[in-house]
Formats: C-alpha cells, structure tokens, sequence
C-alpha cells in the first residue's frame, strides 16, 4: 500500500483535512440547501396532489352537473309533451263544445223559421180565405142577381160562408 500511496503522491493528513472539508460542506449543503429544497419540495408535491385532487372533484361535478343538465332537459321534455297534449285535448274539448252550440243554435234558428213559416202560412191561408170568401160572395151574388131574388140570395151566400169558415 505505501507503493501505492508513492506512486499516486498521496498524504495522509491531506487526505483527513479534505474528508474534513468535504464532510463540512456536506453538512452546509444538507443544512442550507437541500433541507430548504425538500421543503420546498414537499409543499411542491402537496401543492400538486391538491390541485390534482381539486381537478378531479372538478371534474366530478362537471359530469355530475351534466347528467343533472339532462336530466332536467328530459323533464322539460315530458313536461313540454304533456302541456301539448292537454292543449290538444282543451281544442279537441272546445271544438265539441262549438260544434254542439252550433247545433243547437241550428236547431234554434230552424225551429224559429219552422215556427214563422207556420205562421206566416195560417195567415196567409187566412187572408186567402178572406179573400175566396169574398169573391165567392162577390161572384155568388153576380150570378144570383140575374138568376134569384134577395132572400134566396142571402141563403145560399150565408150557406157558402159557413162553408168556407170550417
């Protein structure tokens, strides 16, 4: 070993002052800059894992938020389809409603133009027989002038206009 020692030009006590020496900057780099440095590592790291952490509750609520999103798009849709439907069954309800006033409007007028035209045919089956009456006595008594005398006359006109009142 002392060969060795020659041959690389190696001194002992050179050799302990250096392990000295590199054993205090070893402890000044563990003391001032890789214990500073792990800290802030460490906070680094759990820095990160919250973020990462915080990414996903995120990420959750978003999908959360989205199935919620289309949930109530669904019930808006069941809702829309049953407002339409009501809406229809109200017009198909009015409709018939309509269509039966109509009716019996219809009815009405018809049983007011039936109920006129009665009337307007007994006066006028009136009048007609006001007015055959009197060209019966008027032709009667034409024809009875040249034919009878005034009693017979009055007979048979009063005859006629019994007749003709039945």
């Amino acid at each position: 070993m002392e060969e060795l020692i020659k041959t690389f030009h190696i001194d002992w006590r050179l050799l302990i002052a250096q392990l000295v020496n590199f054993g205090i900057v070893l402890l000044v780099l563990w003391r001032f800059a890789l214990k500073p440095l792990m800290k802030i590592m460490d906070k680094r790291s759990k820095e990160i894992a919250k973020s990462l952490d915080d990414a996903r509750k995120i990420e959750e609520n978003l999908l959360n938020s989205e199935k919620e999103r289309e949930e109530k798009i669904l019930a808006a849709k069941k809702e829309a389809a049953k407002l339409i439907e009501q809406s229809r069954a109200e017009g198909h309800r009015q409709a018939e409603e309509l269509i039966g006033s109509a009716k019996a409007e219809v009815q009405t007028i018809v049983a007011v133009a039936k109920e006129q035209i009665a009337v307007a045919k007994v006066k006028m089956l009136s009048e007609v027989k006001t007015e055959v009456s009197g060209l019966v006595v008027e032709a009667t008594k034409q024809v009875f002038e040249s034919m009878l005398d005034e009693k017979l006359d009055q007979k048979i006109i009063e005859k006629s206009l019994e007749k003709i009142k039945r």
